[in-house]
């Protein structure tokens, strides 16, 4: 179920600002220096209110507890979530609670909230302020966590929605046997982390280009599989209960996915999880030779 690569940019008309002048005036020089003082003194007062709202997001950031910081960081860790989804999660199942500490967060510019239709799910991001309040915060505690903001496409929210559901489950086998997750590393992060070398490839002949491609994905600790390198949906970094650090990538797939799709993930060997429903269907692609996997329920 991996995404294109995608960027998130949220504009946010509160700390920006832009003036626009017609092409061709003729400004005198006396008025040229006017126009242009006026100006910096707009630009100072731009820049005086951009430092203004960071300071009020240092205050706020303080002010918040520290479960609605979580709350944030799980948002920005994953892009959206489903309000139901967060509410069974880091609220205990009380939607309620849940509902009223979003509307807070809401009214203060942290997140921002969209609703399908026709069946009514709840969506939430980050908005930009809100990002760089939770981007704040984590480097205090000098953490690597990537954190997203912004609505993209329905279809890539119910995505990055469902890996949360995916994580939690993960989650708790990991805690199971003693380990804690440090990182969520999400596709778009591994893409964009390789596309780069990737590209540069082109040129150079066919084997070197796989010696090339070999070492690029051992560095990620990833594998080539037919020329090719399989991103997971979902790479969760943990520290194991002997402290050392570990991996696990994950794949959620869904019926859509043909034979060659679910046998190149099982050979770059991600723990695979399918829907209770989606795993039904996919049970014959399942039972082939070539693949063998186990897929696990969500």
């Amino acid at each position: 179920m991996s995404r294109s690569s995608r960027t998130s940019r949220d504009a946010d008309p509160e700390f920006s600002s832009t003036s626009y002048f017609r092409k061709g005036d003729e400004v005198a020089p006396a008025s040229h220096l006017a126009r242009q003082a006026s100006l910096d003194d707009h630009n100072d007062k731009t820049v005086a209110n951009e430092v203004y709202g960071r300071g009020l997001e240092r205050e706020r950031s303080h002010c918040l507890p520290e479960s609605d910081l979580t709350t944030l960081t799980d948002i920005g860790a994953f892009r959206a979530l489903e309000l139901d989804d967060l509410a069974r999660h880091r609220y205990h199942g009380d939607l309620i609670a849940a509902q009223k500490s979003i509307g807070n967060l809401s009214h203060a510019g942290l997140v921002r909230s969209r609703t399908t239709y026709p069946k009514r799910t709840v969506y939430l991001t980050l908005t930009s302020a809100g990002h760089r309040l939770v981007v704040e915060n984590l480097e205090r505690e000098n953490s690597n966590q990537k954190l997203y903001h912004g609505f993209v496409k329905i279809r890539d929210a119910r995505h990055d929605a469902a890996l949360y559901r995916l994580y939690h489950q993960e989650l708790g086998r990991i805690e199971r046997m003693g380990g804690r997750v440090r990182r969520v590393v999400l596709d778009f992060e591994l893409k964009r982390s390789m596309n780069r070398r990737l590209a540069k490839l082109n040129s150079l002949p066919w084997e070197e280009q796989m010696k090339q491609k070999e070492q690029i994905a051992q560095e990620h600790g990833l594998r080539v599989v037919n020329g090719r390198i399989p991103l997971p949906d979902l790479r969760l970094e943990y520290e194991g209960p002997d402290q050392q650090l570990a991996k696990v990538d994950l794949e959620l797939v869904t019926e859509h996915y043909q034979r060659g799709s679910l046998a190149l993930k099982a050979k770059a060997g991600f723990a695979i999880y399918a829907f209770a429903e989606d795993a039904a269907r996919l049970r014959p692609a399942m039972q082939d030779p070539e693949i063998m996997l186990d897929i696990l329920s969500l």
